[in-house]
């Protein structure tokens, strides 16, 4: 399955304990000899050596902000005045007892979201294990992990195998093992139509959204971050990056302070709560909309307007009179 592939900390909290691996290497000289007596000069050698370019690797890594996922979800909750985040985190905060791993990589962009069979055949309900970029700071974790449980959302509303649409059911005497072959029959199986049109509204909405970006208020560098989200998560994977998706936008506009009366906020809204009412009908009803290839092409008309507010302008070329004026300030130095 495709990835899900997001201030400062709100509060310190002490680092949980580091996970150990096994032994160490030796760093005191009775051990070294004692082991040199034991395995030979060369393999004490070869193994100090790995053991220094451990500890070298481990001194330039980023220290990560620790945080507990589960308090700072409902910490998000308890701060936020952003009534529609409210409302979205009331509908996540119930399944957090569903998460049965949280895994904090390196990295800061982004996660990724699966069943965990073992956990789920335990507790004899869906269990999932969620994998999250763990190097930024809390605020990015927390717009990290509310696209994450968004996933989790999804799947417990539509029970699709992880895919934004109530796909038909595995067809009967399949012999899919993995959630990427699920995903694959269960599509073949549904009203090819009906995907269309889904796929189509899905890209019109991102168009939408990415034509109002550029006077949200957002600052260049989120601008280019939300951009990469609906163009190269939305646009291109309509059926796994939709509703998530639409849930980190609206968790970056209110940590960004973004205007509720923005046209750009407006239009996340209402796709924020129409997709709420498929959920919870079980019904997905889009809207009208172009050719899927008509509406990336609105897609890709949005850019130029982008590129304006993320890239600076380039400095104005001297004028030719300048130019030489330089030239000779240099040869006579």
């Amino acid at each position: 399955m495709p990835e899900h592939v997001h201030q400062e900390a709100r509060s310190a909290r002490p680092s949980r304990p580091p996970r150990t691996t096994g032994g160490h290497a030796p760093n005191d000289a009775a051990s070294v000899l004692a082991l040199q007596r034991t395995v030979g000069n060369a393999a004490v050698g070869r193994l100090l050596t790995i053991q220094r370019v451990q500890q070298n690797q481990a001194a330039a890594l980023p220290a990560p902000i620790t945080i507990n996922e589960v308090e700072e979800i409902r910490r998000y909750r308890a701060d936020t005045p952003n009534a529609d985040v409210q409302d979205l985190l009331d509908q996540l905060i119930p399944h957090l007892d569903r998460i049965s791993a949280w895994n904090r990589q390196n990295g800061t962009g982004g996660g990724h979201t699966q069943i965990d069979q073992d956990a789920t055949a335990a507790a004899g309900s869906n269990r999932y294990a969620i994998n999250y970029a763990g190097n930024g700071t809390v605020p990015q974790q927390v717009a990290i992990l509310v696209h994450e449980l968004t996933h989790v959302l999804i799947n417990e509303s539509y029970d699709s195998d992880m895919l934004n649409y109530p796909v038909a059911p595995l067809p009967a005497g399949s012999a899919a093992t993995t959630e990427s072959q699920r995903q694959s029959e269960r599509i073949a199986a549904t009203d090819p139509e009906q995907l269309r049109q889904f796929e189509a509204y899905v890209t019109s909405t991102a168009a939408d959204l990415l034509h109002l970006l550029p006077g949200a208020g957002f600052a260049p560098a989120r601008v280019s971050e939300v951009a990469q989200k609906l163009s190269g998560h939305t646009a291109t994977k309509p059926m796994f990056e939709f509703d998530a998706v639409l849930s980190h936008l609206l968790t970056w506009s209110d940590q960004d302070d973004i205007a509720t009366t923005s046209p750009f906020y407006q239009r996340l809204r209402a796709a924020v709560a129409e997709t709420r009412t498929w959920r919870q009908t079980g019904v997905v009803t889009p809207g009208p909309a172009g050719s899927v290839d008509t509406e990336l092409g609105r897609v890709t008309s949005a850019w130029p307007a982008i590129n304006a507010v993320t890239r600076p302008p380039a400095p104005p070329r001297p004028r030719t009179r300048d130019r030489i004026l330089a030239i000779l300030n240099k040869l006579k130095r």
